[in-house]
């Protein structure tokens, strides 16, 4: 029988199978609309600055408690006037198809994708306080230099790290946060106090066999 993390595996697989079939029509309606830009940016602000703020309308868009045609009606009299009308279509055909749980997959993926075709690369700073934007911008163009590439940056706060910062490129962890710097200066010590533990150990016995 297979673990919780196994089942946990596959449905996170799934969701990133729908959100990368999801964004693909996205970009192609934004990119016919000649608005790709101004579409995932609106997309991000609705996940970031929206949804994860406002408990009602991530429970109204993105729950299972209202019916189709309501979470529809909410997304008319929300955005219906202010929200870019390539998104908007698109967050109603999601709506229909019952597919609204997946909005962070497919904001990711069709991210990803458009960072992709466009040669860019996306790394995401988590540092213990916000980014200010002038070392955003610096650790964007060491990051250029590095990699030899142009990159998307994205920052994240994370206070737990305490300070420093981790990088995400793509599969790849860089851990520089004094949380990790700490963990390893235990490991080191905890190496070392074991060594001389071994030593002593060595040194008692073989006086014992004199």
């Amino acid at each position: 029988m297979a673990g919780p993390s196994s089942d946990n595996s596959t449905f996170d697989l799934g969701r990133q199978r729908i959100g990368t079939v999801y964004a693909k029509a996205l970009l192609g309606a934004a990119d016919e609309a000649g608005q790709t830009e101004a579409v995932l940016e609106e997309f991000q602000s609705l996940l970031h600055d929206v949804i994860a703020q406002r408990e009602d309308l991530r429970h109204a868009i993105a729950g299972s408690i209202l019916t189709e045609e309501q979470r529809i009606d909410v997304l008319n009299k929300a955005f219906g006037e202010k929200m870019n009308p390539v998104l908007l279509t698109f967050l109603k055909v999601v709506t229909q198809h019952g597919r609204q749980d997946c909005l962070r997959e497919i904001y990711e993926a069709a991210r990803k994708i458009d960072n992709d075709r466009r040669g860019l690369i996306e790394v995401t700073a988590t540092t213990a306080a916000e980014l200010p934007e002038q070392l955003a911008a610096s650790l964007t163009e060491r990051l250029k230099e590095k990699l030899g590439r142009e990159v998307a940056l994205k920052t994240e706060v994370d206070p737990d790290l305490i300070g420093g910062l981790v990088l995400h490129v793509g599969d790849t962890v860089f851990d520089g946060s004094l949380a990790n710097r700490l963990k390893q200066l235990r490991l080191k010590a905890l190496e070392k106090t074991a060594q001389e533990a071994k030593a002593s150990l060595e040194r008692f016995t073989n006086s014992t066999q004199s």
